[in-house]
C-alpha cells in the first residue's frame, strides 16, 4: 500500500534554521520540498570527494584478499592521498614495464654481447652493420659477395650481420639500430620495475580491507553533509532574510514523532493531508513477502500518490508464473541454497532482500515442481512422491494455464472495480463492473470445451451476460448522452473482446514454455 503522507510548513527565525535542520537530519522524519536544484560551491567538492572516494573503492576492491583489517594511524584523507600516489605511480610503473618489454622483445634475437666490441672493431677498422629481412628476402649470394654471418631466425626474421672495411655494402634489407642500453641492462632494469610494481600491490593489498571500510564510512559522511547543504538551500527567505520558511513532506506513522520534537522545541508550524495535485512523494509499505517483490515494481514506475499500489496483488501471480515455468522440484531446491548462501555472504540489505526473493521463487518452483511431478527432470510419479502429483498429462498443463489466466483476468478486473469507486464513485465502477461479468461469463462457457459441468449455472449465465453488456454499453462515460455512451461502449466491447482472448494467448504460453518439461518426465 502507498504510505499516507502530511505536508508541514516550518517558520524559523534564521539564526535558528541550521541546528534546526541537524534536529530533522537525526530525526530523520522530513522529506524536505526543493525549491532550488543548482549545487553551491560546497556541494560541488563533496560529490568530487565522493567521486574520488568511489574510485579508490573500486581499485581497492580488486586488490582486497581478504585479509583482516589493519589498523592505520593516518586519517581517512591521508590514506586516499597515499592510495591515488600509488595508483598514479602504478600506472607510470606499467608503461615504464610494457616499453622496458617492447626493448627486450627487439633485442632477444641478437642474444647478449658486449657492445663495446662494435666499437673496439670500428677502431681496429672494421665497420659493423646490423640487419633484419624476411627469410624470403635473404639473398644467399650476400654470404657469398661479402662477410655475412647470420645470428638468428625467428618466426620468419632473419637476423645478421655484415662486416666490411672500406665501401659500405648495398644491401635490399633493413637497418637495425640499438637502443641505448643492452638486452642485459634492461632485463635487470624490468626486474627493478617489476619489483617496484609488486611493492605499490602490496601496500594496496595490505590497505585494501581497511581503506574499504573507511572510504564508505567517509561517503556517507560526506553524503549527511551534503544533504544537509541541500537542506540549506531549500527554504524560502522572508521579511528581509531574517524568517526562513521550509516545506516537507512525513509519513502519517511519524507524525507524533516530528509532532513532540516540534512543541517541545517552540518551532511555528502548520501541517495538512496530503493532496495528489502537489505531487506528494511515493513510499510504499507493504507487508514482508509482498515488500519482496516492490524492485520489481519499480522497474517499471511507482504508482501515483492517489493510485493503488498493485505490488501486493501482482506478487503472488508473479511468484506462482515463476514456479510454473520452472516446475522442477530440484531446480527449485537449487535456487533456496544459491539464495541462502548468496545472502549469508551479502552485507548489504537491499541484496539480502533480493536473496530472500530468489528463495521465494525457489519455494514456487518446489511447489509447482511437486504437482508437476518433475524433479531434474525425473519422473515423481515412479516414487513414493506419487500420491501429491496432480497434474498428470499435457491437457491438465494446458488446461492449468487457461484457468491460471483467466483467474488472473478476472482479479486485475475486480481490482479495477474497486480503485473506481474508491478514487471517483460507484458510477465509474458500473462498466468495469460489466467487464467482469463478461468475461466471467464468457470464461464459464468456454470451460465447456474443457468437459466442465457447468448446467447448475448455465441458465443464469445468459443474464450476467446481458448484464455485463448493458454495463458496458450504458456507463461507461457517466454523465454522457446515451448514444455516446453506445458508441464508445463498442469502442470498449471490441478491446475488452480482443484484448481477452490476446491474453488468453499470452497464458496459453505458459503451456508450451512447461509442456517440453513434462514431455520429459511423461
Amino acid at each position: 500500500m502507498i504510505q499516507k503522507m502530511k505536508k508541514y510548513h516550518f517558520v524559523l527565525h534564521h539564526a535558528d534554521y541550521n541546528s534546526f535542520l541537524k534536529d530533522l537530519q537525526n530525526l530523520g522524519v522530513v522529506h524536505i520540498i526543493r525549491n532550488v536544484d543548482t549545487p553551491n560551491e560546497t556541494q560541488v567538492r563533496q560529490l568530487e570527494m565522493v567521486s574520488r572516494y568511489t574510485d579508490a573503492i573500486k581499485i581497492l576492491k580488486k586488490a582486497d584478499t581478504g585479509a583482516e583489517k589493519s589498523q592505520s594511524s593516518m586519517s581517512t584523507k591521508a590514506i586516499l592521498d597515499k592510495v591515488e600516489d600509488a595508483v598514479r605511480t602504478l600506472d607510470e610503473l606499467n608503461r615504464e614495464e610494457d616499453m622496458l618489454r617492447k626493448h627486450i622483445r627487439d633485442l632477444s634475437p641478437w642474444g647478449y654481447f658486449d657492445q663495446e666490441l662494435e666499437a673496439k672493431l670500428e677502431a681496429a677498422g672494421v665497420m659493423v652493420n646490423f640487419h633484419t629481412c624476411t627469410k624470403n628476402h635473404f639473398d644467399p649470394e650476400w654470404q657469398e659477395d661479402y662477410t655475412v654471418i647470420k645470428i638468428n631466425e625467428i618466426a620468419g626474421i632473419v637476423y645478421f650481420v655484415v662486416l666490411y672495411l672500406d665501401e659500405k655494402p648495398e644491401l635490399d634489407c633493413d637497418t637495425f639500430t640499438f637502443h641505448r642500453y643492452s638486452l642485459k641492462e634492461y632485463e635487470a632494469q624490468l626486474a627493478q620495475c617489476e619489483q617496484k610494481q609488486a611493492d605499490v600491490n602490496q601496500f594496496l593489498e595490505d590497505i585494501a580491507a581497511e581503506g574499504i571500510s573507511r572510504f564508505q564510512e567517509e561517503i556517507a559522511s560526506i553524503m549527511r553533509d551534503h544533504e544537509f547543504e541541500d537542506a540549506t538551500q531549500q527554504a524560502i527567505d522572508e521579511a528581509d532574510n531574517h524568517i526562513k520558511v521550509l516545506a516537507g513532506w512525513i509519513p502519517t506513522t511519524k507524525v507524533e514523532e516530528l509532532d513532540a520534537y516540534l512543541n517541545e522545541k517552540g518551532v511555528i508550524h502548520f501541517s495538512e493531508d496530503a493532496k495528489a495535485e502537489d505531487s506528494p512523494p511515493v513510499q510504499l509499505r507493504n507487508n514482508w513477502f509482498a515488500s519482496l517483490f516492490e524492485p520489481i515494481g519499480k522497474m517499471y514506475m511507482l504508482p501515483y500518490y492517489n493510485e493503488f499500489d498493485l505490488t501486493p496483488f501482482f506478487a503472488p501471480f508473479f511468484m506462482l508464473f515463476f514456479g510454473f515455468c520452472n516446475a522442477d522440484l530440484g531446480y527449485g531446491l537449487v535456487f533456496i541454497a544459491l539464495g541462502l548462501i548468496l545472502k549469508h555472504k551479502a552485507k548489504d540489505k537491499a541484496a539480502k532482500k533480493i536473496m530472500d526473493l530468489v528463495i521465494v521463487f525457489g519455494v514456487a518452483s518446489v511447489i509447482m515442481g511437486l504437482l508437476m511431478g518433475s524433479m531434474f527432470a525425473f519422473d515423481l510419479k515412479e516414487t513414493f512422491l506419487n500420491p501429491l502429483v496432480l497434474v498428470r498429462d499435457n491437457d491438465q498443463i494446458f488446461n492449468f494455464a487457461l484457468i491460471l489466466g483467466v483467474i488472473q483476468i478476472l482479479f486485475g478486473v475486480a481490482i479495477n472495480v474497486v480503485k473506481q469507486t474508491v478514487k471517483n464513485n460507484w458510477k465509474y465502477s458500473l462498466a468495469p463492473l460489466g467487464t467482469f461479468l463478461l468475461i466471467a461469463s464468457l470464461a464459464l462457457l468456454g470451460s465447456e470445451l474443457l468437459d466442465a459441468d457447468i448446467s447448475a449455472i448455465k441458465p443464469i449465465i445468459p443474464y450476467t451476460l446481458y448484464g455485463g453488456l448493458a454495463l458496458m454499453m450504458l456507463f461507461n462515460q457517466p454523465g454522457k448522452n446515451p448514444i455516446a455512451n453506445i458508441l464508445s461502449g463498442l469502442w470498449l466491447l471490441y478491446n475488452v473482446v480482443s484484448g481477452f482472448f490476446g491474453d488468453i494467448l499470452s497464458y496459453i504460453r505458459l503451456f508450451a514454455w512447461e509442456s517440453p518439461v513434462a514431455s520429459l518426465v511423461l
